[in-house]
């Protein structure tokens, strides 16, 4: 003998008493579960500060590095912001830069570098921050095609990272938990 049956009257009781059923709350919880799994996966760019002091004198800056990671500590540089700085030059762009920095070890970027374009009144200069293996250095042109290289001290550290921590994550996933707990405790206890 086969016997049928059909939660659908029950899911009509709970709706039109307010109550969600579980088979709802459950797809809920496991959508929000996934969207958090996800997030922390997704990539995401990792922010580093950076100050460079020309070594002769006469100029220095700071700002901040915006990258996405490639892996073992090495990162592509994707955006650049700081006091003159216009933009980021991309790869291969200016002075034969990947736009490479390391964090796990100095020095922070190799001899092929990170370029970008500056301002300061109304000079225009691209410039090169590498490391030769002696020092760091930087290259400038101007808009006049004037070239010139100077040691600098180039110094990197990580900025304030945005991402929530796993002890955050880990916070909102008991307090949804709880939420779906006392859903259920009313559900069933009704």
């Amino acid at each position: 003998m086969l016997l049928l049956f059909s939660t659908k009257p029950i899911q009509n009781y709970f709706l039109a008493k307010g109550i969600l059923p579980m088979t709802l709350i459950r797809s809920c919880l496991l959508a929000a579960a996934a969207i958090c799994a996800t997030s922390s996966l997704a990539a995401h760019a990792d922010t580093f500060n950076f100050d460079v002091t020309g070594s002769a004198g006469g100029y220095s800056g700071s700002g901040v590095l915006t990258t996405t990671m490639n892996g073992s500590g090495q990162y592509l540089i994707t955006g650049i912001t700081g006091n003159g700085v216009t933009g980021l030059t991309a790869p291969g762009g200016f002075h034969g830069n990947d736009n490479l920095l390391f964090t796990t070890s100095a020095p922070f970027v190799d001899a092929n570098g990170f370029s970008f374009t500056a301002e300061s009144g109304p000079d225009h200069f691209d410039v090169n921050v590498f490391n030769n293996g002696s020092g760091y250095f930087a290259f400038f042109r101007d808009e006049d095609n004037a070239t010139d290289t100077l040691p600098i001290t180039f110094n990197v550290t990580p900025a304030a990272s945005p991402v929530p921590e796993p002890s955050t994550l880990l916070l909102i996933g008991t307090g949804i938990l709880g939420a779906a707990g006392s859903v259920r405790r009313k559900v069933l206890g009704s």
